[in-house]
């Protein structure tokens, strides 16, 4: 398959400049545009690289929300376009690491009791895990609901209810696009006030 080149354009370029200077500020309309510009593309090269659509919209999402996490690492020494290709790149490859660990686990967890019976430290340990999670449940759930409707409702039913980005549009009558941008925007919004909380889930 021939290497994917991220688009040359020295117009387009000047304007993504003048986009990650803004985002580098906290400006979301910026955030938004730059998610709207590149979209797109970066669903495609998700696509390429795990064959699955419903996987490529969630990588999508997760590596603008990466991009505008990290936007002050960005040193211009290559074009914006060419690093978020690389983040796109570098996510899509962890993602299908995770992926297949968790399909791992999962197929232990439908092994005999008796071959995977944990020590009581493991056991301990589980409730320990069990305890923090459900605090951490706790945490989101009251995130969740500091989003103003119009971006919780997209959320919710993308995240929570495994709807995938044209029944949610369908359900709440808004074109694709604008139930993509929301949950652009609700993500953006709920990663700043989990960021505090981040040390205690490690």
């Amino acid at each position: 398959m021939p290497a994917m080149n991220a688009p040359q354009d020295n117009g387009l370029e000047d304007a993504d400049e003048a986009l990650v200077e803004r985002a580098r500020t906290g400006d979301l309309t910026a955030c938004e545009e730059l998610f709207n510009r590149y979209s797109n593309q970066m669903y495609s090269l998700a696509c390429r690289m795990t064959g699955s659509d419903t996987d490529a919209e969630d990588i999508c999402q997760e590596v603008f929300l990466r991009v505008i996490r990290k936007v002050g690492s960005f040193k211009g020494r290559s074009s914006f376009s060419t690093w978020l290709y690389r983040v796109a790149m570098n996510y899509s490859k962890d993602y299908l690491r995770q992926k297949k660990r968790r399909q791992e686990i999962l197929s232990q967890q439908d092994d005999p009791p008796e071959s995977r019976a944990g020590t009581r430290e493991n056991d301990s340990t589980g409730l320990e895990c069990a305890v923090i999670a459900s605090e951490a449940r706790l945490i989101v759930q009251d995130a969740l609901a500091k989003l103003p409707p119009s971006l919780r409702a997209p959320l919710a039913l993308h995240e929570l209810e495994g709807m995938r980005y044209r029944e949610v549009a369908g359900l709440l009558r808004l074109p694709v696009g604008t139930v993509k941008s929301r949950i652009f925007r609700a993500r953006i919004k709920l990663a700043e006030t989990l960021e505090p909380h981040k040390e205690q889930w490690r």
